[in-house]
This record gives structure tokens, C-alpha cells and sequence, in this order.
């Protein structure tokens, strides 16, 4: 894991006074869920708890089901336990049908209070282009991890709804949910 600075913002209004000031619009905030596993500054339960019920709590807030998620931007910071349980915590969610997942921090490094919000960008820009971004330097998964679909290519997503994962010290899990809005056509 590499530490990094960085920022990101965005602003969350209702629709109507977007439109009204002719705002660009880029996504929709769909839902959000919030949970603590509490056993640690740094510690993170091996099986996913904490961050499987903020899924599942952001999934309910949504009113969205698992099978409409169309892609995942997974935590990723690059630690051998934490993306153990955030792979058992996207297994007890989706089963075998975990949808595309990617993540950025191969990229940018780890902006601690910052990467969540900059995740959220990037998956409205990746929903926006059709796309769940590949990691390149992705070279073997764990063989622990089985068939989990992360790839150092692209992939597609299976719908226009993308769920961010952000992990914090404490044990502190959040799940958000987005849809992005389409592109405006260069035609």
C-alpha cells in the first residue's frame, strides 16, 4: 500500500434544482449503508462481516437487489487482510454472481480520507464510458480468491449501477450506491 494525497468533490442535490440551474449531471445517488466491525484500530474480521451488512444495508436503503449492481469498485488497498475479507464480504452478498470489480488505488496510491470520494468519480466516469477499468499491474490473483472477477483488462459492466467500497480505521465499512447518467451523444 502506497499513501498518497489527493481530492475529489461532488455535489449532491435533488433533481429538480439541478435542472432548474442547468447543472451537469453525472450520477444519481441510489443508496448508502454503514457498518462497524469495532474489534480494532486496524484489525478487520476475516470474513467480511462488517462490510457484507453495509452492502446489504446500502442495497435495502437503494431498494436495488443484487443482480442490478452492474459493477464494483472495490476498496483494494492492496493488504493481504483486507482484500481477503473484502472478497468474502462480496461472496456472502452476490454468491457466484459478483458483478466486474476493479479498484483504483494501483493507481493513485492510498488518499485515506480522500480515496472514497475520488472512487466515487472514477466510477461515474467508468459507468459513463461503458467500461469497469482493468488494474495493469494485476500480473496472478491469490489462489484463495478463486474465480473473482477482477482482471488486469477491461471489462464491461452488466448495468448502469456501480456500489463503492470504502474501508476505515476502526473497522468502519461503507457502501454506496450509484447509477450514472449517460454520456451526452458527439452526435
Amino acid at each position: 500500500m502506497v499513501f498518497r494525497e489527493g481530492a475529489a468533490a461532488v455535489l449532491l442535490e435533488r433533481l429538480a434544482d439541478a435542472e432548474a440551474r442547468k447543472a451537469g449531471i453525472f450520477g444519481e445517488f441510489l443508496g448508502s449503508g454503514c457498518a462497524s466491525e469495532a474489534i480494532g484500530v486496524l484489525d478487520l474480521r476475516p470474513d467480511g462481516d462488517g462490510l457484507s451488512r453495509a452492502i446489504e444495508i446500502a442495497l435495502a436503503d437503494a431498494g436495488v437487489s443484487p443482480n442490478a449492481v452492474g459493477m464494483i469498485v472495490a476498496h483494494g488497498n492492496g493488504t493481504r487482510a483486507s482484500d481477503a475479507s473484502e472478497v468474502e464480504a462480496l461472496r456472502r452478498v452476490f454468491g457466484r454472481a459478483i458483478p466486474p470489480t476493479t479498484a483504483f488505488k494501483w493507481a493513485f496510491g492510498h488518499s485515506i480520507a480522500a480515496s472514497g470520494v475520488i472512487d466515487l468519480v472514477l466510477a461515474l466516469k467508468a459507468l459513463r464510458q461503458c467500461v469497469v477499468p482493468g488494474i495493469p499491474n494485476l500480473n496472478a490473483l491469490d489462489p484463495e480468491f478463486g474465480n473473482f472477477p477482477v482482471s488486469r483488462f477491461s471489462q464491461k459492466p452488466r448495468g448502469d449501477i456501480a456500489l463503492v467500497l470504502c474501508r476505515g480505521f476502526g473497522g468502519m465499512n461503507v457502501a454506496l450506491l450509484v447509477r450514472a447518467k449517460p454520456a451526452p451523444s458527439k452526435g
